[in-house]
């Protein structure tokens, strides 16, 4: 045992790394972030908002194969992660009117812990998991300050369930079982979210929701062409909530970028992903769409980013269309030791109202 390394203030317990299996890894993401609405058609709300969010991924490998791993989040129930009932799939609502500066209201969230077994050929892993789908979302792509707080809203998080893996040259392509996390780990410690409802799509509390996704580069032969491709199918209760009718909820997601190299610090990437959902969040004849396209130019350790995101939802039962977009332009730098800053702009229309957001992002990502 070489060193001792304590992480994530008292959240994470104390952890001792060797030299030798079996060891701890892993790695934390920390980001502040606020942003300011510069105009907005909603009144009654505060203009500014900030936050603290901290996601350590931490390993525990028993040998070369077998690991546990381990994800929490550390950010405030009333900005992310809303379970708005009437949009229960929203990550984040931008112009809520719970926006505020403060830390009070910061949660701890259980995302991941589950036994996985890798080797060159493919993985295996059981317990709770995020299966995820689509790549959007993931905030190491860095496309602003906003733009993954939009496209988390498909991404598949909190499952109790299974993922088989298999590992080919130039792709992987995942098979997930999988119900959603009723349980009490659903809820958050320090502040409590409250455990999640059971009253939509895979939260049935059996292995019939389902998940393939498909991710690969060098499409057609062609260097640093990356795409995704995603179908899920979760299944949903045979109950009803106030005169409310479920169905099984069907989706699938596309997505491609282009890493295309203009010298040897300079490369432009075009990116683009659509969604779209039937049945969306188990609400029989409530549909959804979204889409987004980014065009992102990085010059050393500069980035410059222009994206658009539009995200369409049609509720038959209750005849009600909503449709959302963003606009964002945003430009950031990456300093040494993995900090990075960036700053965006963005025009949002959110619940038929307008407004123009002000934001910035400073993170730091450890990794050991």
């Amino acid at each position: 045992m070489k060193k001792l390394i304590t992480t994530f203030f008292a959240l994470i317990p104390l952890m001792t790394v060797a030299e030798e299996l079996p060891l701890v890894s892993g790695k934390v993401l920390y980001q502040i972030q606020a942003d300011k609405v510069a105009k907005s058609q909603k009144t009654g709300m505060s203009s500014n908002n900030g936050f603290l969010y901290i996601e350590p991924n931490i390993s525990f490998n028993i040998n070369n194969n077998w690991s546990i791993k381990n994800q929490l989040r550390f950010q405030p129930n009333s900005t992310l992660t809303t379970r708005d009932q009437q949009n229960p799939e929203r990550y984040r609502t931008f112009l809520a009117d719970k926006r505020n500066v403060t830390i009070n209201n910061n949660g701890v969230l259980l995302e991941e812990i589950k036994l996985q077994y890798e080797n060159e050929d493919m993985k295996f892993s059981i317990g709770k998991l995020d299966p995820t789908f689509g790549t959007a979302h993931r905030k190491t792509k860095r496309i602003g300050v906003f733009t993954s707080q939009f496209t988390e809203d498909y991404n598949l998080r909190e499952k109790i369930g299974f993922n088989i893996t298999g590992l080919l040259e130039d792709a992987q392509i995942s098979l997930n079982s999988f119900f959603n996390d009723t349980t009490k780990l659903s809820n958050s410690a320090i502040d409590k979210r409250g455990e999640a409802s059971d009253n939509f799509a895979g939260a049935n509390r059996k292995f019939s929701s389902y998940s393939l996704n498909i991710e690969g580069d060098n499409l057609f032969s062609m260097k640093n062409w990356f795409y995704n491709i995603g179908y899920r199918s979760l299944a949903v209760k045979d109950s009803q909530v106030q005169n409310t009718k479920y169905d099984r909820e069907n989706g699938i997601v596309i997505g491609s970028e282009y890493n295309h190299k203009l010298g040897k610090q300079t490369s432009v990437i075009p990116f683009v992903e659509v969604a779209h959902f039937k049945n969306y969040s188990g609400i029989k004849n409530r549909t959804a769409s979204y889409a987004m396209v980014a065009l992102i130019g990085k010059y050393s350790s500069w980035t410059a980013s222009s994206s658009y995101n539009i995200r369409r939802i049609n509720n038959k039962q209750i005849l009600n269309k909503e449709t959302d977009k963003q606009l964002q332009f945003s430009v950031g730098y990456k300093f040494t030791n993995n900090i990075a800053l960036d700053v965006s702009r963005a025009n949002i229309k959110e619940s038929g109202y307008n407004a123009t957001l002000i934001g910035a992002n400073l993170s730091y990502l450890y990794e050991f």
